[in-house]
C-alpha cells in the first residue's frame, strides 16, 4: 500500500513522542485524552478502556493526506483537535469536499464496514491537531466481539452517510457564500477553536470553486463584521449572523 507524501511529512501522522516541538501540560493532557473525542466518550467505560490499550496519540499536520482513494484501510483515526476532510475528484480535475469529521466522530469507519476494507475517498487534514489512531485489524476484531460497540458505531456511520447526502445537495443548489458560511461553522464545531487556520486557497479547493470568489466573499463578510482574517487564519466574529448567512444545510450538518 502506498500513500501520497505531502510537504508536511509522514501521511499517517506523527506520534506525540516524536513531535519535538510539543510541550505537554496538564490541560494539554486532559484535552487530548481519548475521552475528548465525543464518539469515544459516549462508549461504555470498559469498551473505551479496551480501545485505549491499542490506541496511539498522533499529531496530524495541516494538508496531510491520510488516505488516497483506493488505499487499503490501515488505521482508524479519532480526531481530538484535528479536523479531516474527505474529497471526490470532479471531471475537470478539481476536488470537492463530501464530508468533514472532527471530535464528534472517526475517520475510516465507513471503510471498515465494507467487504474490501478499501478507502473510497481521498482523506486530508484540513485543521492541524491531535488525534488517536488504532490499527484497523485490531479495531475490527474488537468490534466483532462487542455488539454494543457495533451499535454505537453504526449510529455514527448513519450520520456520516446523511452528511454526504446533504453535502451533495448543498454543493449543487446553494450559493458559494452560503456554503462558505456553513463550512466555517462546521469546522469550528468540530475543532472547538476560535481561530481557524485556513487560507482562501485551501477553502476554494475544499468547496470546489475558484479562489477569487472566496476572496471576494470573505472581504464582504469581513466588511459586515461577520468574520475577520489575517494571513493563514480566519475567526468568526459574529456567529449568529454567520449562521443566518449559512444555508439551511447547517441545521442538518451541525454536530
Amino acid at each position: 500500500m502506498t500513500f501520497r507524501e505531502s510537504t508536511f511529512g509522514n501521511t499517517l501522522g506523527e506520534d506525540y513522542s516524536s513531535h519535538e516541538t510539543r510541550r505537554s501540560t496538564k490541560n494539554d493532557t486532559k484535552v487530548n485524552e481519548p475521552s475528548a473525542n465525543e464518539l469515544l466518550n459516549a462508549m461504555r467505560d470498559h469498551l473505551r478502556s479496551a480501545l485505549a490499550l491499542s490506541m496511539k496519540p498522533v499529531v496530524l499536520r495541516k494538508e496531510q493526506f491520510l488516505y488516497q482513494e483506493g488505499d487499503d484501510l490501515e488505521f482508524i483515526y479519532f480526531p481530538i483537535t484535528a479536523v479531516v476532510s474527505e474529497f471526490k475528484m470532479l471531471e475537470d480535475g478539481r476536488m470537492v469536499e463530501i464530508a468533514v469529521t472532527g471530535k464528534e466522530g472517526a475517520v475510516g469507519l465507513s471503510s471498515i464496514f465494507s467487504a474490501s476494507h478499501t478507502v473510497q475517498n481521498c482523506t486530508q487534514v484540513s485543521q492541524a491537531g491531535t488525534a488517536h489512531r488504532i490499527d484497523a485489524y485490531t479495531f475490527e476484531k474488537l468490534m466483532r466481539q462487542n455488539e454494543s460497540l457495533r451499535t454505537g458505531l453504526n449510529k455514527f456511520v448513519d450520520s456520516y452517510i446523511r452528511q454526504i447526502s446533504q453535502k451533495a445537495i448543498c454543493n449543487m443548489y446553494h450559493s458559494v457564500k452560503e456554503r462558505l458560511c456553513t463550512w466555517l461553522l462546521m469546522v469550528q464545531d468540530r475543532c472547538g477553536q476560535s481561530t481557524l487556520k485556513l487560507t482562501h486557497e485551501q477553502i476554494a479547493r475544499t468547496l470546489g470553486v475558484y479562489r477569487p470568489s472566496i476572496t471576494c466573499i470573505a472581504q464582504e463578510l469581513r466588511a459586515s463584521k461577520l468574520i475577520n482574517y489575517s494571513r493563514g487564519g480566519i475567526s468568526i466574529e459574529n456567529r449568529k449572523r454567520v449562521e443566518q448567512s449559512a444555508c439551511t444545510c447547517y441545521l442538518e450538518l451541525a454536530c
